[in-house]
């Protein structure tokens, strides 16, 4: 039993490196724990530290883009770091405590995921993102009728 348990926690684990939210996660996390002074504005210290994190869980969630984009090979970084930009200046109020509440903005931070999980494809991070979730669950099922025959 503890052998399968530990196969579907390494598959269950694999496959959230698929679908990371890093940057979604991180808005979330600065919008819900930062103080906002008088005017709506985010603390800068405290928003930059969810923004450090942000950006240390996307470099561990792919090593290998950050790796190429460390050494100038990955301009497709660069595009979805632009791409966020554009999006929040888009979207936001001015008011961070305001847009926190509303979410517009947090929809440019999960398409700043989405981004990042392509730029990770073209980068040669991902080979085929498409089966890989997939196949985990396919394995996940087969597993879970295997462990249900033998009992």
């Amino acid at each position: 039993m503890s052998k399968m348990f530990a196969v579907i926690l390494v598959l269950a684990l694999v496959s959230l490196a698929f679908s990371m939210s890093c940057a979604a996660d991180a808005y979330r996390k600065a919008c819900a724990s930062c103080p906002f002074d008088e005017n709506g504005k985010t603390d800068k210290s405290c928003s930059g530290g969810y923004q450090a994190s942000g950006t240390a869980c996307i470099s561990a969630a792919y090593p290998i883009m950050a790796g190429k984009y460390a050494s100038g090979e990955c301009p497709a970084v660069d595009a979805c770091a632009s791409e966020l930009s554009s999006c929040v200046a888009q979207y936001s109020s001015g008011n961070d405590r305001a847009d926190c509440q509303e979410g517009s903005v947090a929809i440019c931070y999960a398409a700043a995921d989405q981004c990042t999980q392509q730029a990770a494809v073209k980068c040669g991070e991902i080979e085929n993102p498409c089966k890989a979730p997939s196949f985990i669950m396919l394995l996940l099922l087969a597993g879970a009728a295997f462990y249900s025959r033998k009992k």
